[in-house]
């Protein structure tokens, strides 16, 4: 006798049935870019280079259940202090998942 599917993936597998069913589509994932050096590390938001204070604002509203962030690096250069900097505001705004993406955006981890 095979155990019972636990009710966590059971509801999983029904709210992705749900959303297939309805014909919606995930929303379209919050971008930003963050460019390197470490000297001068910054962050932009539809074209507007802003502060980590002004993403964690920024980012806040965006922050809607089932949609992720993106990181877009420019270079293989961005030193981890700027991409940590930036995780961190993104899930302090409160996005669950945050993917970082290297230059030919390919997933970093």
């Amino acid at each position: 006798m095979q155990p019972a599917l636990p009710s966590t993936i059971i509801a999983a597998f029904a709210l992705a049935l749900a959303g297939y069913a309805t014909g919606r589509a995930a929303p379209a994932p919050f971008d930003i870019v963050v460019r390197g050096p470490a000297a001068s590390c910054t962050i932009e938001v539809g074209g507007r280079t802003i502060t980590p204070q002004e993403l964690l604002a920024t980012a806040r509203p965006e922050a809607k259940p089932g949609r992720s962030a993106r990181i877009l690096l420019n270079t293989n250069d961005v030193p981890y202090r700027c991409i940590g900097g930036a995780i961190y505001s993104l899930q302090s705004a409160g996005f669950e998942e945050v993917t970082v993406l290297d230059p030919q955006r390919r997933p970093l981890m």
